[in-house]
């Protein structure tokens, strides 16, 4: 389901950078994030989707645990379990983001200081995916 609705996401994504906005700020900055958007996509449709190992309703007292589909179904358990967390789809921060950084620590935001945090950020995603 989840690779249905990123596939769906990503075309819809897509074919909207593809119309032509030339001299468009409003465009642009739009823009941005939809390529963002578009590498997130496709960074999760690369990755296995997870299969849960059970199933738990929570609104029992006990709380009711199923370890295949037709129990789950039967006893109304909607929580998927897994063996290990889900991962998360790296998100990194805009110039809009960094920018109240920058001017909370009296740095004039832009050039070399874009590139900087732009490295600290690469290096954080490569040792956290």
């Amino acid at each position: 389901m989840t690779q249905e609705v990123l596939k769906l996401a990503l075309d819809a994504l897509e074919t909207e950078l593809s119309i032509d906005w030339t001299n468009n700020d409003e465009f642009n900055a739009s823009a941005e994030k939809m390529h963002k958007a578009i590498a997130a996509i496709k960074e999760a449709l690369a990755q296995p989707e997870q299969e849960p190992v059970a199933w738990m309703n929570d609104n029992t007292p006990s709380g009711i645990f199923a370890r295949h589909m037709e129990g789950a179904k039967n006893f109304n358990c909607t929580i998927s379990l897994y063996t290990a967390p889900q991962q998360r789809t790296w998100v990194g921060l805009t110039d809009k983001e960094l920018q109240p950084i920058a001017d909370e620590y009296r740095i004039l935001f832009g050039g070399w200081v874009k590139d900087f945090a732009r490295v600290i950020e690469a290096k954080l995603k490569e040792k956290n995916t």
